[in-house]
């Protein structure tokens, strides 16, 4: 089970545990799969801290994403290579995810073709 050590309201850390046995005073909660260290404990519930990114940063990270998953495919348009409909397709979807309607609050990423 996935366990969290809760520090000052916050989880501080994240074990896979067979028991919740108190290490040399350290208590462990059980938490869900999702908790991530940062997450807040109110001492019943597990709550994501809230998103403080701004737009700006939000969409500069979304297009890291997408040139990072164009790089991935640029071998298909090599010269000795012939490029599918489909990865053209994929292609251009990736280049057009910030003329998504709610960008960059909400993207739609692509699916790769196989």
């Amino acid at each position: 089970m996935k366990a969290a050590r809760i520090e000052n309201g916050l989880v501080a850390d994240l074990w896979e545990v067979s028991s919740l046995t108190v290490y040399e005073g350290v208590t462990l909660i059980e938490a869900p799969n999702d908790v991530s260290i940062g997450w807040l404990y109110d001492g019943a519930v597990f709550t994501a801290p809230a998103d403080t990114r701004t737009d700006e940063e939000i969409a500069s990270e979304a297009r890291v994403k997408r040139d990072s998953l164009l790089a991935v495919t640029d071998f298909h348009g090599l010269t000795d290579n012939t490029m599918t409909v489909e990865m053209t397709t994929y292609r251009q979807a990736l280049r057009d995810i910030s003329e998504q309607g709610d960008f960059p609050n909400t993207i739609t990423w692509p699916t790769e073709p196989s």
